[in-house]
């Protein structure tokens, strides 16, 4: 992997010692030393400190020698590879994939750079010492990703330049285009510990290149680049159309990339042509049944063309070059537009299945140019029935018309132009577009740039497709040899060729006719000796695109065929990968590829039996192994690991509904929390104090300690018990591990709730799989000071224990404000003043004596009075809250239907005003919070003040209401004994038989993971946008007090 003045290729070691450690040593292309990362062989957590002599080195024989002290016998396996593609720690196995041989397809691109095609990779598995072990179908999953998963020979990278974009590239290489780029999750461990470099970005795919020209010189190179989108990624049957991230199934862009290489003196001429390939952009989708011959088209009823207008929208963004100017002589011509042309080789005959998809394809159209969504966008369609003109008309009248229609929109997207200047010196000679970057010593120079895209389909974007997308882009290879001065016209192919390299167009000469340089100025002239004049200017410019007006045998026999066989290869080659990806079989109907090739004639008849072959085989493989196979693109990806890992916290899962919509238990992980630290019961601030603790023993040392009890308080005298046994796992030295503080609990909580406030205790039933309806909650108490821990050994007796670090994280109090009267501190103090002289105020106005009742009463006036505002004592800020008006909630049969059916279809509440004023008089309901506010909910579900035992949904929605106010569970038990209520008659828990606990369980659990979807999936559709999709998706369907 040689570039620029580097001396070696990039490498990598991956060495497993006999006690079970794992070291990962890589030497890159682009430095002079060697970096070693540690595998953690508890977490599986990847280290690296960047020290010199612990994890870098100057060589890589240097690191081998220090990890294995001189000497082979230590090491139980040893691996060599080429580039390292990912690695993901999942429960107690950790997965590495690197790739063991790559061939260089395109090795040299114009300005350098290589592209490497994966011949063979390696997935190595780590067997780490997490206590949370994987399930069996998660095993299962695991042991299946490297059988089914395909990456040698569809994948490839680049070291040294951003090859997910079109050439030439003015991003960074550390700044790809996510939509292209395949191993995004796998690559962020390394990223994490600083080396993102060290993982190479991967793009799924097609890259090859190969030389040609005339007279068996080689006189160009033409590269083929595919780049596959990971927007919808999957299978045949199970990615069509759109989906939520704006992706269309089978999506591809495609690039066809012709260069002139020339001496290291001069600049290296080139063009780009780009053009996308997918199925249709709406909501659609295919049945396959085995009785029938096709496939059952369908098409969605409910708004079908969602997220069309943003898919054109990401293209028109990607192919925008409206604003390339050209100096000296004038602009590149304009196009007040970007022309987005839609290839559509559907069937389209009376009776055919695909119509369904051809009508709503112009009709999606039409919608988007009539709701303007997409306004720098000139949407075209093009209906060309593929199938039906090879029938009626044959292949080479069907490639005439291709050509015919494709005339107009290609001429005028265009191509893009330039040359690559090996010196910025001459960059002051450009009169056109300048790309400089610091991955290359030159810089691009462009002559011109390609505005819009071709986009070919067909229902699958396959075999149809790729016949089509390779004459279109036939046309335009002769196009781009005929400007780079490669001749490709059989007629001229032994005269004398004009190559005008100031516009890069190219010309046969006519007979008589003799080319020559000017010894002064350098200077290309033409001597006519026919007629003994001489002339600056060609004589007979070329016309360019003239064979789009050629017939097929007219094309056939003025053009050298031999590059177009080589072009018509490549494109048989990607065809089947591109098919093999998406259907798990080859490609279908691409003899007619071969149709240049004097025995076209034989792979036809060929043809015919391996189509039947091809197609019974898709048929079985979509049948039986499209599951599999997309819940292996899915891992690979990073999506949806909560379905294929559930008992694997990799991180907490995220909810897109109303805060306290999800009841869901968090699965327990010794990883902290990441980002903003919400999970699926982070409701309330609780996690604002931690234990770090930082293991000093080692993985085989018997001294750890197995559990910790942390008490918190004021003083030695006033501890209180706030985590009792919490578990430290057997971890290598240097594991974190993170305990969270959720406050302390006092003795009246812990006498209201628990197991002596159930109803019925002894034969209530002890499981809480919705929620903790009995949580042990307390409130933080800001003013402690003393926090104690206290380790337990793994091993009874008299055992010595080895410590680490231990540290106190918290957030605390802005007290040097409130004692300097600045800042928070300041409000938090005039806040205590008013208050204070509120209730002063008060009861020096009463005259004589004030009983106790009246002072408690008046207290609560002024309490209630303040109510609006409550004081944030992190911060110090007044945040108020707007009282909400008193509804009519209707009461709820629980015998009448199914109590799941809430979740499927949305409850409807009446609210009229009227009614609403006539409840709230006869309930005698003031808006308050807190505790008072929670029982008038509780009144509201009743018909009378007299409390009556209410159902399934309607403590349900008490629960929801409770965490909405932000009352613990002591709190609300409290106020329920206070007027005369067990509060284990209204837990949910205990309405339900434990079946259909476990029933409930299970939809409030797929509930959750269809949020967390939404979530990928919003991040995901944001790619190419520049924009995020922050709406919330509310999907429980569950309506408040107050909705």
């Amino acid at each position: 992997m040689h570039v620029g003045g580097s001396s070696r290729d990039t490498s990598a070691v991956v060495i497993t010692l006999d006690s079970g450690e794992v070291y990962i040593i890589v030497s890159l292309y682009s430095r002079i030393d060697t970096q070693v990362i540690y595998v953690d062989p508890t977490t599986g957590a990847l280290q690296y400190f960047g020290k010199f002599g612990v994890d870098v080195f100057k060589s890589e024989h240097e690191a081998v020698d220090f990890i294995t002290n001189g000497s082979n016998w230590p090491c139980k396996s040893t691996i060599y590879a080429r580039a390292i593609l990912g690695y993901a720690a999942l429960g107690n196995l950790g997965l590495l994939l690197v790739a063991t041989k790559v061939t260089a397809t395109v090795p040299n691109l114009p300005g350098g750079g290589c592209i490497y095609t994966v011949v063979e990779s390696r997935w190595i598995k780590i067997p780490l010492q997490n206590p949370q072990a994987l399930g069996k179908g998660e095993g299962k999953s695991i042991l299946e990703l490297p059988e089914i998963l395909e990456i040698d020979g569809k994948h490839y990278f680049c070291e040294t330049r951003d090859i997910s974009r079109p050439f030439p590239s003015r991003v960074p290489l550390d700044q790809p285009d996510d939509e292209f780029i395949w191993n995004g999750w796998l690559a962020s461990p390394f990223k994490i510990i600083g080396l993102p470099q060290h993982c190479v970005n991967l793009l799924q795919g097609f890259a090859e290149c190969r030389t040609f020209g005339s007279l068996g010189q080689q006189e160009g190179i033409v590269a083929l680049i595919a780049r596959r989108s990971r927007l919808h990624p999957g299978t045949r049957y199970l990615a069509r159309g759109l989906n939520s991230c704006f992706g269309a199934g089978n999506e591809v862009e495609c690039e066809q990339l012709v260069w002139a290489p020339k001496k290291t003196s001069q600049s290296v001429p080139f063009s780009t042509y780009i053009w996308r390939r997918g199925s249709i952009p709406i909501w659609w989708g295919a049945e396959l049944k085995m009785t029938a011959a096709e496939a059952e088209i369908y098409v969605a009823e409910h708004d079908p063309y969602r997220g069309s207008a943003e898919y054109y929208q990401r293209l028109s963004k990607r192919y925008d070059a409206r604003d390339f100017v050209l100096t000296d002589s004038g602009t590149q011509k304009k196009n007040p537009l970007v022309p987005i042309v839609c290839m559509n080789l559907l069937r389209n005959g009376e009776g055919k299945s695909e119509s369904i998809l051809v009508q709503h394809f112009e009709e999606s159209l039409h919608f988007i140019k009539t709701s303007g969504k997409v306004p720098s966008a000139r949407l075209v369609l093009i209906n060309y029935d593929w199938h039906a003109s090879v029938k009626l008309k044959g292949e080479q009248q069907t490639i005439e018309g291709l050509w015919r229609l494709l005339k107009g929109p290609t001429t005028t997207i265009g191509i893009t132009e330039g040359d690559y200047l090996f010196t910025r010196e001459r960059i002051g000679n450009c009169r056109g577009e300048v790309i400089c970057t610091d991955e290359f010593e030159g810089a691009f120079c462009l002559r011109s740039r390609q505005n819009g895209v071709l986009r070919f389909n067909c229902a699958d974007s396959l075999d149809r497709t790729n016949a089509a997308s390779f004459f279109g882009a036939l046309q335009v290879f002769v196009e781009q040899c005929r400007r780079l001065g490669i001749s490709l016209d059989s007629d001229m192919a032994y005269d004398n060729r004009s190559v005008d390299n100031y516009s890069g167009y190219t010309a046969p000469l006519p007979p008589g006719w003799e080319k020559r340089s000017d010894s002064v100025t350098g200077k290309t002239y033409f001597i006519d000796h026919n007629t003994r004049t001489t002339t600056w200017k060609h004589p007979c410019p070329d016309k360019p695109w003239k064979r789009f007006d050629m017939a097929f045998e007219e094309f056939k026999r003025s053009t050298i065929l031999s590059p177009v066989s080589i072009l018509s290869d490549m494109f048989l080659t990607a065809g089947d990968i591109h098919a093999t990806l998406y259907t798990g079989s080859e490609a279908m109907h691409s003899q007619i590829l071969n149709i240049f090739n004097d025995e076209g004639s034989k792979f036809k008849q060929l043809a015919a039996a391996q189509n039947v072959k091809i197609s019974l085989l898709r048929r079985y493989k979509n049948a039986v192994v499209d599951s599999s196979r997309q819940k292996q693109l899915e891992m690979f990806l990073g999506m949806r690991l909560f379905k294929a890992f559930p008992s694997v916290g990799l991180f907490p899962l995220h909810v897109l509904s109303r805060l306290p919509a999800c009841f869901l238990k968090p699965v327990p992980s010794i990883f902290p929390n990441s980002g903003d630290g919400a999970d699926l019961l982070s409701l309330k601030k609780k996690d604002l104090v931690w234990i770090l603790l930082t293991v000093s023993h080692g993985s085989d040392d018997m001294t750890f300690p197995a559990t910790v009890d942390v008490r918190t308080g004021r003083d030695l005298d006033g501890l209180k018990l706030v985590v009792e046994g919490a578990s430290i796992p057997q971890c290598a030295n240097g594991t974190k591990i993170l305990i969270s503080l959720p406050g302390s609990v006092s003795s009246e909580d812990m006498a209201v709730t628990g197991a002596g406030a159930r109803l019925n205790g002894a034969h209530a039933s002890s499981l809480s799989l919705l929620y903790d309806f009995e949580e042990l909650e307390g409130e933080l108490d800001f003013l402690t000071r003393v926090v104690t821990l206290l380790f337990y050994p793994s091993v009874s007796g008299k055992t010595p224990l080895t410590l680490g670090e231990v540290e106190v994280l918290g957030v605390p109090l802005p007290w040097k404000g409130i004692f300097d009267n600045q800042g928070l501190g300041a409000s938090l103090r005039e806040k205590a003043k008013q208050c204070q002289k509120q209730i002063k105020t008060i009861v020096s106005g009463n005259s004589g004596l004030v009983s106790c009742e009246n002072v408690q009463s008046t207290v609560q006036s002024v309490h209630d009075s303040s109510s609006n505002n409550w004081l944030d004592l992190l911060t110090g800020e007044m945040t108020p809250s707007d009282p909400i008006a008193q509804p009519v909630v209707e009461k709820l049969d629980n015998e009448s239907k199914d109590l799941l059916s809430f979740v499927d279809n949305p409850t409807s509440e009446h609210y009229d005003e009227k009614d609403a004023r006539h409840s709230s008089a006869s309930l005698d309901v003031k808006p308050s919070h807190g505790a008072n506010h929670y029982i008038e909910c509780l009144k509201s579900l009743t018909s009378s003040n007299k409390i009556e035992k209410i159902n399934f949904m309607e403590a349900m929605k008490l629960e929801i209401e409770r965490l909405r106010l932000n009352l613990s569970a002591a709190e609300r038990d409290r106020a329920l004994l206070a007027v005369g209520t067990d509060p284990a008659s209204l837990n949910p828990n205990l309405m339900l038989d434990d079946l259909y606990m476990l029933k409930l369980c299970r939809v409030a659990n797929s509930l959750a993971m269809v949020g967390h979807a939404a979530l990928e999936d919003k991040i995901t559709a944001s790619f190419g946008l520049d924009k995020r999709f922050d709406d919330p998706i509310d999907f429980w369907n569950v309506l408040g007090f107050w909705e």
